[in-house]
């Protein structure tokens, strides 16, 4: 069973198909063209774990490779789209190296 991750504490972190959420989400939501994550349409754009949701990382099931992973964001106003996709990509690739990552843009803040 996976515990609820604490802060400061990477012994109870969620992995999921070889990615940390909880890193993946931490590291995504400092990327400075992004004001935030977003559960998206009803709320699917999440991990689902037991006891919590991590809120705007989705990890797909390998499907003989690597997991993709879906990051669903708001964008700060005024962003290039096309930077912020390479910002967030850029940022996951090193918490989760070698998978592959959509980045779905939900709103603009």
């Amino acid at each position: 069973m996976t515990r609820p991750a604490r802060p400061g504490r990477h012994s109870d972190a969620a992995v999921v198909a070889g990615v940390d959420v909880d890193r993946v989400a931490a590291t995504v939501a400092a990327c400075p063209l992004v004001a935030g994550l977003d559960a998206g349409d009803h709320g699917t754009a999440a991990t689902l774990l037991p006891g919590r949701r991590v809120i705007g990382v989705r990890v797909g099931e390998p499907a003989g490779g690597p997991a993709r992973i879906t990051v669903t964001v708001v964008a700060r106003y005024g962003a290039p789209l096309t930077r912020l996709v390479e910002q967030v990509r850029s940022a996951v690739g090193v918490r989760a190296p070698g998978h592959p990552v959509d980045v779905v843009v939900t709103d603009v803040s």
